[in-house]
């Protein structure tokens, strides 16, 4: 027989899901339930990758399990128009509020971001997109541009360009009145991440936004607001509204479907004109099919009435205060950045403001320390220095003494090796 890593590189369809051996054992994951994650030795762990986000409610949540289960027995693809996809639909422009109030569907999130491009592209007449330095926007060739630690990063005299896609320094004044000086008016949209999960949760600042509200509305620019990793973690709304920044169009997945492959594309009435009228095509065998948009439906009506505070911020809160005060007790300072529901873990006596500032606060070995000892305790997260570390519904007072026992004997082996 052809070994697994064989048939299957690396053992994964998806590089991000790879953590490797450790100790001389492999993750590979049986089952998972809850705020947990049961590898094939049966060993249990308290999960804070959580899917990159996708599981808000938690695995395997059981009105999930439940609406998919008479989804799929009811026929899972009709192939035609079906009665659950308008009811996904009206469901899921409750988070758009007043303002946003037309959706669309697509399968993954890449599949949103790149129909949102298509559709200002359309709107305006324009081609250059500028999306941010360090932000993740899926995984295709024009906006896999840009990523942490890649060339065009670095500052040069000249904005990088790729596939009719430039780039821009969150939180940098002097950048972004650059970019409208020169591109201003050939551009069609600026995609922005409201928190920048894959640049280790840097957050725009309200200055920085309102100057970019500002321009965009100055020039005729569209704005995309790439909510597919931070949807839903500021509570049943939008994140673009809780940071403020007037989104045209707003993708999303992950969490909108609780661990389903789901994703859309939310916009305003004047920005969806280009799908009404049909002059931006729309195409997708599995979009919108009944067995997503029932996950989406009862993930939604879950979050319509959550109680975000209890439920879920004041245990990111208790978390994160934790995990500086583990490190505290070892005699390191360290900070949280991001919001209580989705966090990064630095090095750091507060988190960086820009990302020249991250590079210059990144510590892989302090982060590839705290990731082993917290994975040898019980607790996964994601290995990266830029991780995240993502809280769920489902995480409770068992998970939390889990967690901060593990990052105590994280926070003494970082001390150890003397690496901060």
């Amino acid at each position: 027989m052809i070994p697994s890593n064989e048939v299957l590189p690396g053992g994964v369809s998806s590089g991000a899901r790879a953590l490797g051996v450790l100790d001389g054992r492999d993750f590979v994951v049986a089952s998972s339930k809850g705020a947990w994650l049961t590898d094939t030795y049966g060993t249990r762990f308290v999960d804070y990758g959580m899917a990159m986000g996708a599981n808000l409610l938690g695995h395997a949540d059981p009105a999930v399990v439940e609406a998919c289960i008479a989804a799929l027995r009811s026929g899972s693809m009709p192939g035609f128009s079906n009665d659950q996809e308008s009811r996904a639909a009206d469901a899921l422009v409750r988070i758009g509020g007043e303002r946003v109030t037309r959706a669309t569907f697509t399968t993954t999130g890449t599949e949103a971001v790149q129909l949102a491009i298509r559709a200002a592209r359309g709107k305006t007449g324009r081609q250059l997109v500028a999306k941010t330095v360090g932000g993740y926007d899926g995984w295709l060739d024009n906006v896999r541009f840009g990523l942490v630690e890649s060339p065009e990063t670095e500052r040069t005299n000249t904005r990088p360009v790729q596939l009719d896609v430039t780039l821009l320094r969150v939180n940098d004044m002097n950048d972004l009145d650059e970019l409208f000086r020169e591109y201003g008016n050939d551009l069609a949209a600026i995609l922005i991440e409201p928190i920048l999960g894959n640049t280790a949760c840097l957050v725009p600042t309200p200055e920085w936004i309102a100057r970019l509200n500002a321009l965009c509305a100055q020039y005729g620019v569209k704005i995309i607001s790439d909510e597919v990793m931070a949807g839903l973690r500021t509570g049943f709304g939008l994140v673009a509204d809780t940071i403020g920044l007037n989104a045209d169009y707003v993708s999303m997945g992950k969490a909108i479907g609780t661990g389903v492959p789901v994703a859309a594309l939310l916009g305003t009435q004047d920005a969806f004109s280009v799908f009404a009228d049909g002059s931006v095509p729309r195409f997708g065998t599995y979009h919108g099919n009944p067995l997503v948009c029932a996950a989406l439906i009862a993930t939604t009506d879950f979050l319509s009435t959550a109680d975000y505070q209890t439920g879920l911020f004041d245990y990111g809160a208790k978390m994160r205060a934790g995990i500086v005060e583990a490190y505290k007790a070892e005699g390191l300072s360290v900070c949280t950045a991001g919001f209580d529901a989705v966090f990064s873990l630095w090095f750091t006596e507060t988190p960086p403001a820009t990302y020249d500032a991250a590079m210059a606060a990144l510590n892989p070995t302090a982060s590839r320390l705290n990731y082993e000892a917290l994975r040898r305790n019980g607790v996964i997260a994601l290995p990266s220095p830029w991780g995240r570390y993502f809280a769920s519904f489902s995480h409770g007072a068992e998970e939390l003494e889990v967690t901060l026992a593990a990052f105590r004997a994280a926070a003494a082996s970082v001390a150890e090796a003397k690496c901060v």
